[in-house]
């Protein structure tokens, strides 16, 4: 019986893989039966927060951003220094109840600084 392979393995191979130039469609879908050839569809989402934090390590930074109004060009840019980033790729959501300012999610961190938070934050400490 062949040993199982870990999740940070399976995310080295993937991340070097994507590195190389291999198509990301390819590479995924490969891994993608794997998981399910092995059971293991329900470390689908551990797996891509492990892919992250891979690409992350090599200056490729997956950002999660939430702000009031979509990001412009300049501030995107500024996002990128702000996590260190020598390539940025942005997964934008706009909600517009957090009133204004931005959340960004990236592999291992998390900056609040919507005006939500802040609010809440100040609410708390009057309590």
């Amino acid at each position: 019986m062949a040993a199982r392979l870990s999740r940070r393995k399976i995310a080295l191979n993937v991340t070097q893989r994507l590195l190389a130039g291999e198509k990301q469609t390819a590479v995924m879908k490969e891994v993608a039966a794997f998981l399910i050839d092995a059971g293991r569809t329900r470390e689908m989402d551990l797996l891509i927060r492990d892919i992250e934090g891979e690409l992350a390590a090599e200056g490729i930074v997956v950002a999660d951003v939430l702000s009031a109004y979509p990001l412009a060009d300049e501030l995107k840019k500024e996002v990128g220094k702000l996590v260190g980033a020598k390539d940025l790729q942005l997964r934008e959501t706009v909600d517009a109840q957090v009133l204004g300012g931005m959340r960004i999610n990236v592999p291992g961190k998390r900056y609040d600084g919507t005006l939500r938070h802040k609010l809440a934050a100040l609410k708390a400490k009057q309590i």
